[in-house]
């Protein structure tokens, strides 16, 4: 991701997002969030920060095209969410919640997240995580 690390400032955070090819900026007028990025990929990253600018999250929203988020080998977004659980059950404990909509693996701080599943949309979605957020020991508790 560019140099992003947990426990970076957000200062720091938001230059390497600006610095990942294909960063689209704001266009004049447009407010964003704080470590807030969106790409030409339509990959967009926000970055969760504390009370003193310390980088304690950074999520990921499935791009549409030409970047590939690979975690221990496990392609996140290219594969299919089954697949994508399936290999990260073969290398770590996983917590399935939801009947399958989000999917943590604690020992890694690493979650993904759909907002439907296949067979509720009639097919059409949910064969794909929409979401990954890669987070800090104790983050959301």
């Amino acid at each position: 991701m560019a140099g992003l690390q947990i426990g970076m400032s957000i200062e720091a955070a938001e230059q390497s997002l600006r610095e990942i090819p294909g960063f689209v900026p704001p266009v004049p007028g447009e407010s964003r969030n704080r470590g807030f990025a969106h790409y030409e990929s339509e990959l967009s990253i926000s970055v969760d920060f504390d009370s003193l600018g310390v980088v304690r999250a950074i999520e990921l929203f499935r791009p549409e095209k030409d970047v590939q988020v690979v975690f221990r080998g496990v392609n996140l977004f290219a594969e299919s969410a089954n697949t994508v659980i399936s290999q990260l059950a073969e290398m770590f404990h996983v917590e399935i919640e939801d009947g399958g909509l989000n999917i943590t693996a604690p020992s890694v701080f690493i979650g993904l997240w759909r907002s439907v599943l296949p067979e509720d949309s009639g097919g059409e979605e949910g064969w794909h995580f929409e979401s990954v957020i890669i987070a800090a020991p104790g983050y959301g508790s």
